[in-house]
């Protein structure tokens, strides 16, 4: 039977310090929630690895249907978890329902009716390994305790996509939710209330608490955010010789061709530049529009934009963002792209709310002028900050887009949809969108979700998702329990005839010397096997 061996809460709350629970909407305080002490965190790891044998051993239909309880328990707890997160991240209801809670369920309902099939053993050459007096199975093995750091932007959807492949592979987790949305992090906590004690542990804290949860160590890390602490986490990681699977986000691109169906692309590149304020690892921060349709292009999307509704209540379609540090990035690249000469052509700091009491509002801006000396064309914003830059033709797009930034994803916007799938051929990213935004892409649960150089290493997501937290395991068995193998003591001479036999029967040219090679192995095998100590 599962047995929790936890602190008592108390213990916890008199020793920790607390994290703040704020509405960048508005200013206002909502909450505090303790952190975890540091000291706790490897005692949580342990008592995660003491019940991770328990869990592994329950068959990949069991666990499913045990986490078939969390999915139910979210649609309870649905209200709570729009509201908190929301609230806490300062996006829209709608986008909490978009991008934190509809893609959790697909996730969990996903892997409730394939990981069982995904899981199940191998068996490799099922022809040519009894050649070699063997039968093979590949099973595929938990890698036992997966620690999960997690991001502030998503907080309820990226949590799960790190936390659920882990959990239904069989591993146990112990999940370090972003700081800046603790109160998002205690919904997780209270969504995973049916499985048995242990099984996921929610540690609550800053980066020393995600320093303690690499160093404790784990088995293996996965970890979503920026690239500056991803560097940090595999360096780390590294002492341990820890596997890390991370995403890091990306300044991605969007290719206006000149065929462009522009009403659809003004659409599209509108959300995907702008939703959660921009605070999106896959948001489009470059958009190369061919100079024949800039100018329609551009004046399809700043109608648009015009069009974009402010709420504080949450019920509009942007928000603020999230917290100040963030703030205060976009506000530097955009004050250093006015100052060396770029141009507002929509949006900007002083339409939308005003901030007041501490509130975090900046309005979506579309820019021109960019140049490869400003903080915005070398460092992702990830805020609500783009510009727009004309291109000669698709072939200096795809150039730029390549060399100039780094793309977790990319998205192609052409009428000819065999001229987007050989255009998406020639980019570097880790997915590609043909008329479609690259980042809504994340939320496809049969499909593979990652990076590649900045943007991160390794999948989550689809069937590689879920691989990311098993190992392979090669099982042999021999075909003759009772008989020795040639390769075993000692080398005589019928042994060393038998296996140049072998090796000439594999490699000969022409029939004639396969059957002399086969006939020096009829020869001699008896006689190798025979003299084995």
């Amino acid at each position: 039977m599962f047995v929790a061996q936890t602190k008592s809460s108390k213990r916890q709350t008199a020793k920790a310090q607390m994290l703040t629970s704020f509405n960048p909407r508005t200013g206002q305080v909502m909450r505090e929630i303790p952190a975890t002490p540091v000291a706790e965190v490897a005692e949580a790891v342990a008592t995660a690895r003491k019940v991770q044998p328990e869990w592994a051993s329950i068959p990949p239909r069991g666990r499913a249907h045990m986490l078939r309880e969390v999915r139910h328990r979210i649609y309870d707890k649905l209200d709570d978890i729009v509201e908190t997160v929301s609230s806490e991240v300062g996006k829209p209801r709608a986008e909490a329902l978009i991008s934190d809670a509809l893609p959790t369920v697909l996730q969990l309902l996903y892997l409730e009716r394939t990981a069982a099939k995904t899981l199940r053993d191998e068996r490799p050459a099922p022809l040519a390994a009894p050649f070699l007096g063997m039968v093979s199975r590949v099973r595929w093995q938990p890698f036992g305790v997966v620690g999960a750091i997690t991001p502030w932007n998503y907080p309820f959807f990226l949590s799960m996509m790190a936390v659920a492949p882990a959990l239904f592979a069989g591993n146990t987790v112990v999940l370090k939710p972003s700081e800046v949305t603790p109160a998002v992090g205690e919904c997780l906590r209270e969504v995973f209330d049916p499985l048995p004690p242990g099984v996921l542990t929610v540690v609550q804290g800053a980066g020393d608490v995600g320093a303690a949860l690499v160093d404790a160590p784990c088995d293996k890390i996965a970890f979503i955010g920026s690239p500056a602490t991803g560097r940090r986490i595999a360096e780390a990681a590294a002492r341990h010789l820890t596997p890390v699977v991370m995403e890091l986000g990306g300044k991605d691109a969007a290719i206006v061709c000149r065929d462009a169906d522009v009403d659809l692309a003004s659409s599209g590149v509108l959300w995907g530049a702008f939703v959660n304020a921009g605070q999106t690892c896959a948001a489009v921060e470059r958009i190369f529009v061919h100079e024949d349709v800039a100018d329609e292009f551009t004046s399809s999307l700043l109608e648009k934009l015009e069009r974009l509704r402010f709420a504080q209540s949450g019920d509009g379609d942007v928000g603020a963002l999230t917290f100040k540090r963030q703030f205060d990035i976009v506000e530097r690249h955009y004050k250093d792209a006015i100052e060396k000469g770029a141009r507002v052509l929509g949006g900007g700091p002083d339409r939308g709310p005003q901030n007041e009491n501490g509130s975090l509002w900046f309005a979506p801006t579309v820019m021109d002028g960019i140049s490869d000396d400003m903080d915005m064309s070398r460092e992702e914003t990830f805020g609500p900050l783009v510009p727009i830059v004309r291109v000669r033709d698709e072939e200096e797009a795809i150039r730029r887009t390549n060399e100039e930034a780094f793309n977790l994803t990319a998205t192609v916007w052409t009428r000819n949809t065999k001229k987007g799938e050989a255009l998406a051929a020639r980019l570097r990213c880790g997915a590609v969108g043909i008329n479609e935004i690259g980042a809504a892409a994340s939320g496809v649960p049969f499909a593979p979700w990652g990076g590649i150089g900045e943007s991160g290493y390794g999948r989550l997501s689809g069937r590689q998702g879920l691989m990311e937290f098993v190992y392979p395991e090669h099982v042999t068995k021999k075909v003759t329990p009772g008989l020795k193998s040639l390769w075993w003591y000692p080398y005589d001479e019928a042994t060393q005839a038998t296996l140049r036999g072998a090796t000439e029967l594999l490699s000969a040219p022409g029939v004639k010397r396969k059957v002399d090679a086969a006939r020096s192995i009829a020869a001699n095998i008896g006689s190798a096997l025979r003299g084995k100590f």
